[in-house]
């Protein structure tokens, strides 16, 4: 799952990444345009204190020159500038 976050920013890092981590997703990347960075959220697992009850409990910042690897395809390489305006 890939959100694109600019005034939605806390949004999506509270509420959907509760509900995509309860959902079980193995990864969620915000690409947050605010900082110009991309947030990849992994390890989701249950959480009481959140909105949906889950959590992601790993996250990376990541920039550019940076690529990233989705998880689950690793024949898949992601130049991060290619992500960001």
């Amino acid at each position: 799952m890939i959100e694109v976050a600019e005034s939605s920013l806390a949004f999506d890092r509270r509420d959907e990444g509760s509900l995509y981590a309860r959902a079980q997703l193995p990864e969620y990347w915000i690409v947050n345009l605010v900082e110009r960075v991309l947030e990849v959220y992994r390890d989701p697992g249950p959480d009481p204190t959140t909105p949906y009850g889950w959590r992601y409990r790993s996250l990376a910042t990541v920039t550019p020159p940076a690529v990233i690897v989705p998880v689950g395809v690793a024949s898949v390489r992601i130049p991060v500038f290619e992500l960001l305006p």
